[in-house]
């Protein structure tokens, strides 16, 4: 009995010792080395807060191995109060690791990546930032190309941040994607504004994946983003691997589009695209196979730019040229006030090689009104092979003619903002949720600083200038 008591007793110590360690604690910290060494002794459920103020030239190191119910969190004292300046940046390297609250403004990161989600050979999984703004941290153009943040590792999540002016080249978020395994990312709820036309490829928002692993799956999920002035090239979302979703997302005046240019699998749904009448304004790009582009609203676009392009393949395409299109679903979306709508086969015989047509697909139960009379509602510049046409109905401009294709007034409804369809319409289902406000995306802080970086409550969406619709 006695030899009894004692092992319970020491298993009580034991279990004490063990509530002990890992209960949580918040430490704050003032200085660079302080900070050094609170996450050389972080243990899961810490929160290390770093003291309001100006922290100049500082390579933050967020490193740990927190919990699911315990992570590791690195935070301002007061959200958008910590100022990180200078040559600083990034890094996270372990599991269940949350940085929140902070503001990277006037610097650059020396590395050419300011928020990395690995060090070195090591990645980060599970972890999250959130509730921060990068705002004109930009690297000196003689230094070359950068990424604002390198998404590495499985389970990552970026939200509720703010960014603005990436004037310097380079992806501002990029999923690397070295091999053929799994990401499982999320970026959602970000507000992205102004980003000028850079001129040069691979200055996307978001760009996952690279062409060499383009027919692996990343699993990426981009939802409930609001783009505004982004402008930095031809490819605002840019897809180079397979099963990705990219859903309720709205862009605004940003002469990029949404582009699926290689992997397979892809699900672009319910986002809103509003040009706002301005030339090069982009909507959805479809190169590949199996792909869903469905229940987008899309509208105002101008120029050279359509509101969904199935783009022509190669012959004999290498991985980084232009893959044949086969087996897509475009269906239900809502094209209104664009130059362009649908074009099937673009870049048909552009070069020489450039000749595979669209093959298997479908466009159905698409809604579709031009801006005026000339207006390309669906164009065809080569012919496919067994593409079914069902249930689509085109105004307002000029189509090809063929069964499942239908003139007639849609009779939208101006409401909120934009075009809707009337409570008795048949494809009433085609137009799901609202655009985004901008007091739904970005961090909790920022509504307070508008003013101070340049965000305006302007609205969407602008009405035709002819009344059939209505």
């Amino acid at each position: 009995m006695i030899y009894k008591h004692i092992i319970l007793f020491l298993i009580l110590i034991n279990c004490g010792t063990t509530v002990v360690a890992q209960s949580s604690r918040t430490k704050l910290v003032k200085e660079a080395r302080e900070l050094h060494e609170a996450f050389a002794a972080a243990l899961p459920g810490d929160v290390i807060v770093m003291q309001n103020g100006v922290w100049k030239d500082i390579d933050i190191l967020v490193k740990g191995n927190g919990t699911a119910e315990k992570p590791i969190t690195l935070k301002a004292q007061t959200a958008g109060e910590v100022i990180v300046s200078g040559k600083s940046s990034l890094r996270l390297s372990g599991r269940y690791l949350v940085v929140d609250g902070l503001f990277f403004k006037d610097g650059y990161s020396p590395t050419g990546t300011l928020i990395r989600f690995g060090n070195g050979k090591e990645v980060a999984d599970h972890s999250r930032v959130t509730n921060i703004a990068v705002v004109r941290f930009n690297r000196p153009k003689e230094d070359g190309s950068e990424f604002w943040v390198n998404l590495r590792g499985m389970y990552n999540r970026v939200d509720h941040c703010f960014f603005c002016e990436k004037v310097s080249a380079g992806k501002l978020i990029t999923v690397s994607r070295a091999t053929d395994s799994a990401d499982y990312h999320q970026i959602d709820h970000n507000y992205f504004k102004d980003i000028p036309v850079l001129g040069k490829n691979g200055a996307e928002a978001i760009g996952i994946g690279w062409s060499q692993t383009s027919l692996s799956d990343s699993y990426t999920t981009v939802e409930y983003n609001l783009f505004e002035n982004c402008n930095g090239e031809g490819e605002l979302i840019g897809l180079k691997s397979g099963r990705n979703i990219i859903r309720h997302n709205t862009i605004f005046r940003s002469q990029g589009s949404i582009s699926l240019r290689h992997g397979n699998h892809n699900l672009v749904e319910n986002n809103f695209i509003f040009g706002d009448k301005v030339r090069l304004t982009g909507g959805i790009r479809v190169m590949g196979e199996q792909h869903i582009i469905r229940n987008n609203y899309v509208e105002g676009l101008r120029g050279a730019r359509q509101a969904i392009a199935l783009i022509e393949g190669w012959e004999n395409s290498p991985l980084h040229g232009y893959l044949q299109l086969k087996d897509v679903m475009i269906e239900g979306n809502v094209l209104v006030d664009n130059d362009q709508g649908i074009t099937v086969g673009e870049y048909y015989k552009r070069w020489e090689q450039q000749i595979m047509p669209v093959s298997n697909s479908t466009i159905k139960n698409n809604i579709i009104v031009g801006a005026d009379e000339k207006s390309r509602l669906i164009h065809v510049l080569d012919e496919p092979i067994n593409m079914i046409y069902a249930g689509n109905v085109v105004y307002n401009g000029q189509s090809i003619e063929k069964s499942g294709i239908k003139r007639e007034n849609p009779k939208l409804v101006w409401k909120n903002g934009f075009y809707q369809l009337g409570r008795k319409s048949a494809d009433q289902g085609n137009i799901i949720g609202q655009p985004l406000e901008r007091t739904e995306v970005g961090p909790s802080w920022i509504k307070e600083r508008w003013q101070e970086l340049g965000i305006e409550d302007r609205p969407y969406g602008s009405r035709l200038n002819f009344s059939k619709t209505e």
